[in-house]
């Protein structure tokens, strides 16, 4: 004789609390057997019986030992709902947490606060704009050659000393200038804050596609279409 099976997949001692308890007895046989005559909105009439904790008075509350209790109660699930109640009995169900989504997403806030502190240390120096360069350039005099340093872009960009127009040159001094210093400087800060800002949108772009995956819909007919 052919060993009777839960037409839902169910574990019936567990379902029912009964430890080595047969299918064939289980309360729930009549109408998980009936599953595969059920259209996908039609619902069956099922029993579950679960532990809870026992009402109890305050003082009795302080005891160690939690008491519980058992109930019996009817529900009522479709097909659907019943495959997902079986994956979620029997499936070894994970979470976001326990497939370590949440630990990386934590270090990110806690490496964005990091990184919002070290941009402070940017505040209050020069920063170069976007364009312009530091470079180096002789003058020759009668007396002889001598280096200068300024800041060049291609479009007028610097507030001009004495012109009312703004300038394209913003002269520097010699090497040791901290004008030349300070300049050079702000140039590196720039490099930096602009590989910074590559850096996030890189992450953005990253965050952006983690997003669409949690969001998107999932669909039975296309997961199993592309498998």
């Amino acid at each position: 004789m052919p060993k009777k099976k839960c037409g839902f997949g169910f574990s019936c001692a567990a379902m029912m609390l009964t430890p080595g308890l047969d299918p064939g007895d289980c309360p729930n046989y009549r109408a998980c057997g009936s599953a595969t005559d059920l259209t996908p909105e039609e619902q069956v009439e099922l029993i579950r019986v679960r532990e809870v904790q026992r009402q109890q008075q305050e003082a009795e509350r302080e005891q160690a030992q939690q008491e519980w209790e058992r109930i019996q109660e009817e529900i009522r699930v479709n097909r659907q709902e019943a495959a997902v109640m079986m994956l979620m009995m029997r499936g070894c169900p994970q979470t976001s947490e326990s497939l370590g989504v949440l630990d990386p997403l934590a270090e990110i806030e806690t490496q964005l606060t990091t990184l919002r502190l070290h941009l402070q240390s940017f505040e209050g120096y020069y920063v170069a704009p976007e364009g312009c360069e530091a470079h180096r350039y002789n003058v020759k005099r009668p007396w002889g050659v001598y280096e200068y340093n300024k800041l060049a872009a291609q479009e007028p960009i610097f507030e001009p000393s004495e012109k009312v127009q703004r300038v394209k040159v913003l002269h520097l001094s010699r090497d040791d200038d901290p004008r030349n210093l300070e300049g050079r400087l702000g140039i590196e800060r720039r490099n930096r804050l602009t590989q910074i800002r590559t850096q996030l949108q890189i992450a953005e772009a990253a965050l952006a596609q983690a997003i669409a995956l949690a969001s998107t819909p999932l669909n039975a007919e296309q997961v199993l279409a592309s498998q």
